[in-house]
């Protein structure tokens, strides 16, 4: 099967993925998504393996340090040398979150940025360094919803910002896929976009069964006790 002809059937082979804040969930199990991978020619399962390294947050959390994942980033970006879309989208996947750090760091009360290059990635470090107390780091014509972030957190509102920076980052994996349709390129945006989908289903879930056993917990509060009924002496007896 020639490359092109294993790509169409790998794409078609794939459900779609629809909006990201529906029951409709990711429509096909990670199992099954792995095993259609499987076509992949091997450099690009690699670089695949790679790019999800550095933009999954499963994948970023499990690294130690800040330098390791610019090193890391930057390694990934310098080998997609071929695929300059997929460069821009995890350069821009960087620089989002180097913003929410930024956001972070401000609210748990740090005065200034200090030096972003230490923390940060891309192209924001200066400009957030330099608009430190201005609520959107003076990206608001770049990033129009960082004013609404910043709000959120300050808030406390974590389920209305995750909402918020994983919409955002769906519409990012859209703008530079959206001249792909059968190719590594459009391979690895469904991909991650499937795993932000898979996310949000998990967090929901968990938040759902917080809140499950929060009324449960408030219903257990009010109810008698299952002995209130029965006389002191009887209980005695």
């Amino acid at each position: 099967m020639n490359s092109r002809l294993q790509y169409i059937t790998l794409i078609t082979s794939l459900p779609h993925i629809g909006r990201i804040f529906t029951e409709h969930g990711t429509g096909i199990s990670r199992y099954r998504l792995e095993e259609r991978l499987k076509m992949l020619e091997p450099e690009h399962s690699r670089l695949l393996e790679r790019i999800v390294s550095v933009t999954a947050w499963s994948s970023v959390s499990k690294i130690e340090t800040d330098a390791e994942i610019i090193g890391l980033a930057s390694a990934v970006i310098q080998e997609l040398t071929c695929y300059p879309d997929l460069q821009e989208l995890v350069l821009l996947r960087m620089e989002t979150r180097t913003l929410i750090a930024a956001l972070r760091r401000r609210r748990e009360g740090a005065n200034d940025a200090g030096d972003v290059t230490s923390w940060g990635f891309g192209r924001w470090c200066r400009t957030i360094r330099e608009n430190w107390n201005d609520p959107a780091f003076g990206l608001s014509h770049i990033v129009p919803w960082a004013s609404e972030a910043d709000r959120l957190m300050k808030g406390g509102d974590h389920v209305s910002f995750e909402r918020l920076v994983l919409t955002e980052v769906f519409r990012q994996i859209g703008r530079h896929s959206a001249s792909h349709e059968f190719d590594f390129t459009a391979v690895v945006a469904y991909v991650l976009r499937w795993i932000i989908v898979e996310r949000w289903s998990i967090y929901s879930t968990v938040k759902a069964s917080e809140r499950l056993r929060g009324l449960l917990a408030e219903a257990l509060k009010s109810a008698p006790s299952p002995f209130s009924a029965v006389p002191e002496t009887e209980i005695a007896v």
